[in-house]
């Protein structure tokens, strides 16, 4: 992969801390341009090779922040626009970094309508506040994140209570510490399995052609990642990602109701056939309305003895009978009901990309070889269009 293909952005103080953590938690060569208004809060991160920092808005800011105002993010960044657009270059794909509630965050639109124009594939990362923070930096963050969906090809919000683990007896610091480390080796992880050419590879040519489609508005996604050793390590790592929070954000499964997920899978040179096989059989019979999944794995000589899996989940499909399904509730579904009917049926129904379900208003689907021709062709073979 040419390095130049991979791209990561992040704006804000807050990021610019997930973003060298990140850095520190990949394992392949890391290109990333970290923006803020505040040259203070630059000043204080250690770029890591590959890393560079920018100031935008100097002229207008004189190197402070924005005062939690997100219309000054936004004119901030139209000032330095030419500049920061020639630092970007022509990446293949490009990951983002917010952390929404903060007025550099108000920044983050305008850059995605950049990358939008340059026709580079964007994956977003959002982060919303904590429960405690103030109404106007929650209010804030409503504001902007709908805009930030409507262009970005994929993005995933993130409350930061979840990214603490939920304990309320946790010093501040700590707290974000933790949520830095957490999303940190999320996407480093992320980062090296897109990096690294593997046997079955997962690069930025492959993700972008996944991702970019000619729908309205991002997909919205969840991930989240296991790393784990020993003899059952692929068992132990389906269990903790199907019990994983993150995919569980408000009490429905998410990963249960995806329609497509992305599978990435970081080894040593000791990875094992039936490790995958136990990986994908087990996601694809949790994933009941699942349309397509898409494996990619990469081997380092240094990962011997463990195994480290992320999963995005995207779409969050609708279950059988027009509704999600609830935590645990396609567990006892069994019975005399047959499980691939009732898939091809959840499937049939699904929406992953915002289109109608239905070419009609209050009718049933066109059902014809348990597919449901009133999905555009280009969805059900699975066809990306180009932008």
């Amino acid at each position: 992969m040419n390095a130049d293909d991979l791209l990561l952005i992040s704006v804000g103080g807050a990021a610019a801390t997930i973003a060298r953590r990140v850095a520190e938690n990949a394992s392949a060569p890391l290109r990333a341009l970290i923006l803020d208004t505040d040259d203070a809060t630059l000043q204080a991160i250690t770029p890591a090779v590959g890393v560079s920092t920018t100031v935008f808005g100097a002229k207008r800011l004189a190197g402070r922040g924005t005062g939690g105002d997100r219309n000054l993010g936004a004119s901030a960044l139209r000032d330095d626009a030419s500049q920061i657009q020639a630092q970007i270059g022509a990446p293949r794909l490009a990951v983002l970094l917010v952390c929404c509630g903060g007025g550099t965050s108000g920044a983050a639109p305008l850059l995605l309508e950049m990358l939008r124009a340059l026709g580079v594939a964007t994956l977003v990362f959002a982060t919303t506040p904590f429960a405690f923070e103030g109404d106007d930096r929650h209010r804030c963050a409503k504001i902007i994140l709908p805009t930030l969906a409507a262009q970005a090809d994929a993005i995933t919000t993130v409350p930061l209570d979840l990214l603490a683990g939920g304990d309320a007896a946790l010093p501040q610091a700590e707290a974000f510490a933790r949520v830095a480390d957490r999303l940190g080796a999320g996407l480093g992880l992320l980062w090296s399995l897109i990096a690294h050419a593997g046997f079955l590879p997962l690069d930025a040519e492959r993700f972008r052609r996944f991702l970019t489609h000619d729908v309205a508005g991002g997909r919205p996604f969840c991930f989240a990642e296991a790393v784990c050793a020993g003899e059952r390590r692929a068992d132990d790592a389906l269990a903790r990602l199907l019990a994983a929070p993150r995919f569980r954000p408000d009490g429905v499964d998410c990963l249960a109701n995806a329609a497509q997920i992305v599978v990435g899978v970081l080894a040593g040179p000791d990875l094992r056939l039936c490790e995958l096989g136990v990986l994908m059989t087990g996601l694809r019979a949790h994933c009941v309305a699942l349309q397509e999944a898409y494996l990619g794995t990469a081997n380092e000589a240094s990962r011997e003895g463990t195994l480290a899996v992320v999963v995005l989940a995207f779409g969050q499909a609708l279950a059988e009978g027009g509704g999600r399904v609830e935590e645990g509730v396609h567990e006892a579904r069994g019975g005399g009901r047959s499980r691939k009917g009732a898939k091809a049926k959840a499937a049939a129904r699904a929406n992953p990309l915002g289109a109608a379900r239905n070419r009609f208003n209050d009718v049933e689907p066109t059902l014809h070889g348990d597919q449901n021709l009133d999905t555009p062709t280009y969805l059900r073979r699975g066809i990306r269009l180009a932008r």
